[in-house]
């Protein structure tokens, strides 16, 4: 989708974008935090804290902008929303190979731990995700160092039902109107038809999303890794110059 209505002039938000911009993410978690758990002291989002997060940007898709549905829809009045009802297998297929088993990757806690400002952030919000949206209820979750099965096993029991859930409250809270219910199949002209676009002259984008988000989970870890290095090596470098600076003085005396 996010393919799609960029090849129609719409600049489309997903959640690579947030990940490739850290302040996003805490946003993100502070949203989650503020909906779904009353006790946190936090606001809950409105147009104003939507417009920090969306407001360059023509559309939103994917997670953790699905589970704002009620707010967005309020929030942007006359924007449409399309809802894409895929096969329920191959959704669980696509979205366990890559979110969560992605998520059960076991370098992750510690990628976490290493590099708390961006993959922390990331397991910190995955965690929320599937705790609030999925109603994972196992403790050990994704930025638990010790992470375990059962959590997952969970988050994949409920997976379905979640997804067949979300797209009913969809299209019980948003204007007739306003939503479009579309299978990727269909192709450019229903989507193009609601949007009011004209269809364009190349075939309707496939992506492989899973390869695709796989990819970047891992680049991810690795810039992780990478940048955990860097800034140890900052650290460290100063002080062993000046302790082989202090041994050579004393074997010189």
């Amino acid at each position: 989708m996010q393919a799609a209505l960029e090849i129609l002039g719409i600049p489309t938000w997903h959640w690579v974008t947030m990940a490739e911009n850290p302040p996003d993410l805490a946003m993100w978690s502070d949203a989650i935090e503020a909906k779904f758990n009353p006790t946190s002291g936090k606001q809950p989002f409105g147009r104003p804290e939507f417009d920090n997060l969306l407001g360059y940007w023509g559309a939103c898709t994917d997670q953790p902008a699905a589970l704002f549905v009620d707010e967005l829809v309020k929030a942007y009045p006359d924007a449409k929303v399309v809802l894409c009802e895929r096969d329920v297998d191959r959704w669980f297929k696509s979205y366990n190979e890559t979110v969560i088993n992605g998520s059960a990757n076991p370098t992750i806690p510690l990628a976490a731990l290493l590099d708390p400002g961006i993959l922390g952030q990331t397991s910190r919000q995955t965690n929320l995700i599937a705790r609030y949206f999925f109603n994972v209820r196992h403790p050990k979750g994704t930025n638990s160092f010790f992470g375990k099965k059962p959590f997952f096993d969970e988050w994949r029991s409920n997976a379905i039902p979640t997804y067949l859930a979300h797209n009913d409250h969809v299209k019980r809270v948003t204007p007739a109107d306003r939503l479009l219910r579309f299978d990727l199949a269909g192709g450019w002209e229903p989507l193009c038809k609601f949007l009011g676009k004209p269809v364009p002259d190349v075939p309707f984008p496939r992506v492989n999303e899973t390869l695709v988000v796989q990819e970047n989970i891992q680049a991810y870890i690795a810039e992780s890794f990478t940048r955990t290095f860097k800034r140890t090596a900052k650290r460290v470098v100063p002080v062993v110059v000046l302790l082989c600076a202090i041994l050579v003085l004393w074997l010189w005396r």
